[in-house]
Formats: C-alpha cells, structure tokens, sequence
C-alpha cells in the first residue's frame, strides 16, 4: 500500500567502507528527494534480480540514477578502451532500471552517470574523457586539490534549447559540473535540451515519455537554494506524485 509520499528508487554504487565493500548513496541525493516530498528508496545491485526488482518495482513511483565516481563499462556502447573506474553490477541495475522507466513511464531523473547511464540505454555514445576532445574548454571538471565545497560550485552556463522540457524554466542558468565521459552521439528518442557554450550535451530528454530527463551537472548539491535544482526535483516528484492517485 502506497504512503501519502511517492516512493523513489535510488541506484546504489559500489564503494569501500572500512576496508570493507559497501553499497552507498551519498546523503545529497536522500536528503534532495525527501526535501521535495518524496520517500527515498535505496536499491543495492541485488535488485536486479528478477524476484527482487519485480517486488521493487510493484511500489516505486519514481526513479533517481545518481552520479558516481565510476564510469559506464565501455562494451556497453561499443567501445574497446580500457576503464579503470567500472561499477558493472551499478550497470546492470541501471540498465534494468531505464528499461522499465521505458516500458512502464515511470519517472526517472538521471544525473551526471545517470545521464551517461540513459544515452547508453538508448543507443548513444560516450566520449571517455571530454579532454581528449578538440573544442571543449569550459571547465567540466573539478579541481581535485580545493575544498569539497570549491569542486561542487557552479562553473560554466548551460545554454537550454527551446522546445523542451527545461525550456519552462528558461534559456540559461550556471551549473557545476563535475565529470570525465561526456555524450559523443545522442541516443534514439532523446532530444537534447541543453549544451554548454563549448557544445558538449548537458541535458537529455526522452520523447513521448511523462517524465525521463537527464542532466550532466549535480543538482542535488544545491538543491533547496539553486532555481534550476529547484524546478528539476519539483517536476520530478510532481510527476512521481501523479502515479498516487
């Protein structure tokens, strides 16, 4: 039986803790979904099992793929590279997950990997490292050395394309970004609705979906205080709302 507060799922990552392997979901990510009304969910990668994600599935309303320190596996997109920083079973559960946000119109915001996760899952490309790239020079990636607070400040604008979903919020907004691969070529289905100056795609959406969207920068830092954090996690609960009634 559904609560008053819609139930989102939100993907866990492989990390180590105490010298001992872990599932986590940084606080940011919790703290910005129940902010906004909703009921965080933290799915580990056993999820993926077919018993345990259908059980999962009957109760969420809604869907959050979080960043990550690790990378999209090459072979998911056909490259050959080899990616030191891999979370396969993160993967597996991903995927798993953008399918039935797909096949059910589940709502699902995708951040940073999310985003990377979603242009993979509709047949996109990545660069491994925006860097290796002729033409990109905003700063998409934080400076390791300053305060955690530093890296995670708003770096460079995000131009927002007209028609889409983030064109009710406006034409441009500063956002940080915080990232290594980057969208090459754009999945079928998905429009994009934002680049930064330089072209790189800072935001996806799918088409003819209620409410799947993709972001490249990390809303969930700012998320009570930034205007376009604000509409993100506010449509996205509104829609996860929705499937209540």
């Amino acid at each position: 039986m559904h609560t008053f507060r819609p139930i989102i799922a939100i993907v866990s990552c492989h990390k180590m803790v105490d010298g001992q392997p872990a599932q986590a979901v940084y606080e940011k990510y919790i703290d910005a979904i129940h902010h906004y009304g909703g009921n965080p969910l933290l799915l580990p990668y056993t999820a993926a099992d077919s018993v345990n994600f259908e059980a999962l599935m009957a109760v969420v309303d809604g869907i959050l793929l979080t960043g990550s320190y690790s990378n999209v596996a090459p072979t998911r997109y056909g490259a050959s590279h080899v990616e030191e920083q891999q979370d396969l079973n993160r993967d597996e559960l991903s995927f798993k997950l953008l399918a039935h946000a797909d096949e059910c119109g589940i709502p699902l915001l995708a951040v940073c990997r999310g985003l990377q996760e979603m242009n993979v899952y509709f047949d996109g490309t990545l660069h491994r490292d925006w860097r290796e790239v002729e033409g990109f020079y905003e700063p998409h990636l934080e400076d390791k050395t300053a305060p955690l607070e530093v890296q995670y400040q708003p770096v460079h604008d995000v131009i927002i394309q007209s028609g889409g979903r983030l064109a009710t919020f406006g034409t441009k907004w500063r956002v940080n970004s915080l990232h290594k691969q980057a969208i090459k070529e754009i999945g079928e289905q998905l429009f994009v609705e934002a680049r930064a100056p330089d072209g790189l795609v800072e935001a996806i959406s799918l088409v003819k979906h209620p409410f799947m969207i993709g972001v490249q920068w990390h809303p969930e830092l700012n998320y009570a205080q930034d205007a376009l954090s604000k509409f993100l996690f506010t449509e996205f609960i509104n829609y996860a709302s929705q499937r209540l009634s």
